[in-house]
């Protein structure tokens, strides 16, 4: 049917080009459901230090200190790379020093998720990747933690 400028004017959809348009989007429609998290990421290889304070599934890690490398971090969670398994459930204090920030952000999370790597470190300990969600706390630099993503998302 044409409209009054020329143009063809329909409610009718061809179902060979929704199909079409309906599987170019599946990939994505497909990562969105499967990708759980609520900020962005930015890749990092910063150092950080955890302290694990609570886990009720290995009680004997209360009280270790672990020298992390941060993968990636967000307004939200942290993802690092450590020799120990930490279980998911687990609390923790994570000391992080930012490379391209003056001093450290002392944090508190929440193990959600830890798997191993296919890597070792230089001794041939198994490496594990381990995905914390940050806490609010008043004793924490949660706060400028947040700003200082903003601005970085910013840039």
């Amino acid at each position: 049917m044409k409209g009054t400028n020329g143009t063809t004017n329909s409610n009718i959809i061809e179902l060979a080009s929704a199909r079409e348009r309906l599987q170019a989007r599946a990939p994505l429609a497909a990562r969105s459901h499967s990708d759980k998290r609520l900020h962005a990421r930015v890749d990092s290889s910063d150092r950080l230090f955890t302290q694990v304070v609570l886990s009720a599934d290995d009680p004997e890690l209360v009280g270790s200190t672990l020298s992390c490398r941060a993968v990636n971090m967000s307004v939200g969670g942290i993802q690092f790379q450590t020799t120990t398994q930490v279980p998911v459930g687990a609390l923790l204090d994570l000391w992080v020093d930012v490379s391209s920030r003056p001093g450290k952000f002392f944090l508190a999370g929440e193990v959600r998720w830890s798997r191993p790597t296919s890597e070792v470190d230089e001794s041939g300990t198994p490496l594990w990747f381990v995905g914390v969600q940050l806490k609010s706390g008043a004793a924490t630099d949660i706060v400028d933690w947040r700003d200082y993503h903003a601005h970085a998302y910013a840039r």
